[in-house]
């Protein structure tokens, strides 16, 4: 495991300045924090800190690109994962650009996009999802809105820990499926400081639902800290289908089949810079 971490985090590290390096410009974002993640089905609750490294960029083709990197430390006394360690992370990567884009700034356009979770005290061992999508919306000064849907690849492995104790083994707790998505996101500026915004997507494949997410929060400026410094909250709600990975005659494969990831961090910016060719 921590073998994986080190290397999730070198390619990170590799993958940043590399996507900055190519276009006309980047901008770094970087933040720290506390969070507290919650399985509300058995009353754990686990805080921890946290930091975040993202890069966003242009290309000369008006293309948007970004990469981010979270890695967390849990403060884990519940134990719901036995052989728990305790450092877990999570990845994004994507692209999009825009077929036109019409009055009122509404848009129709693509992304391509790619994310990763893994480690998490919910006995999420590896989560990847993988989606190329057509997206529409409207991207205004004050109010964002869009909505994307596409066919991509979902995985979800299960940490077999805490099945093990229910009487499983590690051969059914990994499924990869070709799947739909939905997602939606909206944003809107509330006086000069404050900005509110939410997510929500779900995932499918032909028999059923596979997770359903949704992501609400605020940001407000602290521009006393520094230019375009923040402070932001989120809430995360996640839903797992984990009959999918059930046995007849055994008991659910967990006790639980949803977490809660509340988060406070201060976030501050590098002005973007021209960079080097």
């Amino acid at each position: 495991m921590i073998g994986t971490l080190t290397r999730t985090a070198a390619l990170a590290a590799l993958v940043l300045p590399l996507i900055s390096g190519t276009a006309h410009a980047a901008q770094w974002k970087y933040a720290l924090g506390v969070q507290d993640m919650t399985v509300p089905d058995v009353s754990s609750t686990t805080w921890g800190i946290g930091g975040h490294a993202e890069v966003d960029d242009v290309t000369p083709a008006d293309r948007h690109r970004y990469a981010s990197f979270d890695v967390y430390v849990d403060h884990d006394e519940d134990h719901l994962d036995p052989d728990h360690i305790p450092v877990w992370w999570q990845t994004s990567l994507g692209v999009d650009g825009k077929f036109f884009t019409g009055e009122r700034k509404m848009f129709v356009g693509w992304a391509v996009s790619q994310d990763t979770r893994m480690n998490t005290v919910s006995s999420i061992e590896r989560q990847v999802h993988f989606l190329p999508a057509v997206e529409a919306g409207f991207a205004g000064d004050s109010a964002r809105a869009s909505l994307k849907t596409g066919i991509g690849y979902n995985f979800l492995e299960i940490d077999d820990d805490a099945p093990r104790l229910r009487g499983y083994d590690r051969t059914n707790l990994r499924q990869t499926t070709s799947a739909g998505a939905v997602a939606a996101d909206a944003s809107i500026k509330v006086g000069a400081r404050w900005q509110v915004f939410g997510h929500a997507e779900e995932w499918r494949d032909s028999d059923d639902w596979i997770q359903t997410q949704y992501v609400a929060g605020f940001r407000v400026a602290a521009e006393r800290w520094g230019k375009g410094s923040e402070v932001g909250f989120s809430v995360e709600s996640n839903e797992y289908n984990l009959e999918r990975y059930s046995t007849p005659g055994l008991p659910p494969v967990l006790a639980w089949d949803n977490d809660l990831f509340f988060k406070l961090a201060f976030r501050f910016v590098r002005p973007a810079a021209r960079a080097r060719l």
